[in-house]
């Protein structure tokens, strides 16, 4: 982990114990809200902070797929900043299909329309790179938080189902 990484992180737990405090004193905190709260948060420390002060080399990246070209070239690091974008987005999706009874199309386009949001304001905003890759990661994360949250629902469903015929079954 870089040190950049980790003092996003760092970032993200002080912000939402910032925003969660309020919600706390005036008894407004719920899994629901702290759910969101944290991961607003980290969401948010992960894509602008640290705040660059050199501006990038390059400050739009159009060409699909050149994380792998960047793999090849750069080493293990374009991978692993792929995989943290998808993993990025997981959350979102599943918090979609939850809470938000949404169709994984619906999901998905959510999670490209916050990813553009966030890529146009990270070129306008904190000197970072607006990347085509980060759109088609992020929205691959929130497609697989998706379908990650229904196959759980899935199995919770058919588990539920099954362990009371069990109980019955050894009842008798």
């Amino acid at each position: 982990m870089t040190n950049a990484q980790l003092a996003s992180i760092q970032w993200g737990v002080f912000l939402s114990v910032v925003f969660l405090l309020p919600q706390l004193l005036f008894r407004q905190l719920t899994f629901r809200s702290t759910t969101v709260t944290v991961y607003a948060s980290m969401l948010f420390a992960a894509t602008f902070l640290p705040m660059q002060t050199v501006a990038p080399r390059q400050s739009v990246q159009l060409v699909p797929f050149q994380w792998i070209a960047d793999t090849f070239r750069d080493g293990q690091i374009a991978f692993d900043q792929m995989t943290l974008n998808v993993l990025l987005f997981v959350p979102l999706g599943a918090m979609l299909m939850f809470w938000g009874r949404r169709t994984i199309g619906q999901a998905a386009l959510i999670g490209y329309g916050v990813s553009l949001l966030i890529e146009g304001s990270q070129l306008l905003w904190a000197n970072r790179i607006f990347d085509v890759d980060d759109l088609i990661t992020n929205t691959t994360g929130t497609a697989l938080g998706w379908l990650g949250a229904l196959t759980a629902v899935k199995v919770y469903a058919r588990v539920k189902t099954v362990v009371p015929q069990r109980e019955l079954a050894s009842a008798r």
